[in-house]
């Protein structure tokens, strides 16, 4: 493949990616933010800003493919900062690429963009796109916006591929219990029905799909789901807890009445001119599922999930208690 421009190369998922590209035999060229490049090693390091056009193009030199991992993730700044980070950021990178000679751009997505306009849809690649997302939060709503502009940038020539990870876990930190959940003596208080689905992800089987991404025939102009299972949240507490060895007792919590209380909340709020700290859009995606299917990525790519979620866990747990 050459050597790989990697943007947000020091984060819990790029690090795994230069892992993958590494054993697969690329060169890295791995961009970071100034100052935080210390903890990669065998791979070339580029400091600058992701909003920087000219950091970017002089990343770009000598570069065959990029991956573009890089987002503002944080809970807290405004919407510009938000839409310069994600959304031009990644527009100004694909149409570099683009002038540089760039063969294939791996734009990593979010699964935040799709619709789940009831409980127990089935979501493919084409389904449609998130119409809500004001009420998710700046955050979601830039990921959407990048996704668009990165498909809008592939059906105009520019040769890109789209990812779209599932709730993303792995070794280096606690992995999620469910989607909203709270402690309280004892007890784990679970915003969640026992049959809700979690599309989770090992960020090893992401790292996979990148490699696979870069390479793949027919790939580019498309976009693919990464989901390793949709597991069942009752299943899936069930392997946390012998997982983690913790003892407590899962409490499902009410998610209608929940729900109610949310919307009477954001009115009362609203007169008031503030904005609700959890919506009613936030509380139903966290307990209306879907089923992601992921056919696309294993015909297109030959991807399927190297790391099952049991064993996962266990390495979450593991590195956990060996710290």
């Amino acid at each position: 493949m050459g050597k790989v421009l990697l943007t947000g190369a020091n984060g819990f998922l790029g690090q795994r990616i230069v892992a993958a590209l590494r054993r697969a035999g690329d060169e890295v060229r791995a961009f970071v933010r100034p100052g935080r490049g210390g903890a990669l090693e065998g791979v070339e390091v580029f400091e600058g800003d992701i909003t920087d056009n000219d950091a970017i193009e002089a990343a770009l030199t000598d570069v065959s493919a990029v991956v573009h991992c890089a987002a503002r993730v944080a809970t807290t700044g405004t919407w510009e900062e938000f839409a310069a980070a994600n959304i031009r950021a990644t527009r100004q990178l694909i149409a570099a690429a683009q002038r540089a000679g760039v063969k294939r751009v791996v734009h990593v997505s979010s699964l935040s963009i799709y619709a789940v306009d009831r409980n127990g849809v089935t979501i493919v690649e084409d389904s449609p796109y998130e119409s809500e997302a004001d009420g998710r939060g700046y955050y979601r709503r830039s990921k959407l916006a990048a996704d668009r502009a990165a498909l809008h940038a592939a059906r105009a020539g520019a040769p890109v591929v789209v990812l779209r990870p599932g709730l993303l876990y792995g070794p280096g930190k606690k992995p999620p219990l469910a989607r909203q959940s709270f402690t309280a003596k004892g007890l784990k208080l679970l915003l969640a029905r026992r049959d809700y689905r979690l599309p989770l992800t090992h960020v090893d089987n992401v790292a996979d799909a990148v490699v696979l991404a870069l390479r793949a025939p027919n790939a580019i102009g498309r976009a693919f789901t990464i989901v390793d299972e949709n597991i069942r949240q009752e299943d899936y507490t069930q392997l946390y807890r012998s997982a983690s060895g913790e003892r407590w007792r899962p409490v499902y919590l009410p998610v209608g009445a929940v729900g109610t209380a949310a919307k009477v909340v954001e009115r009362v709020l609203r007169l008031a001119r503030r904005r609700s700290p959890v919506t009613y859009h936030q509380i139903r995606r966290a307990t209306d599922s879907a089923t992601f299917d992921c056919s696309r990525a294993r015909t297109v790519l030959g991807w399927s999930p190297r790391i099952g979620v049991q064993e996962g866990l266990g390495q979450c747990f593991t590195a956990l208690q060996s710290r």
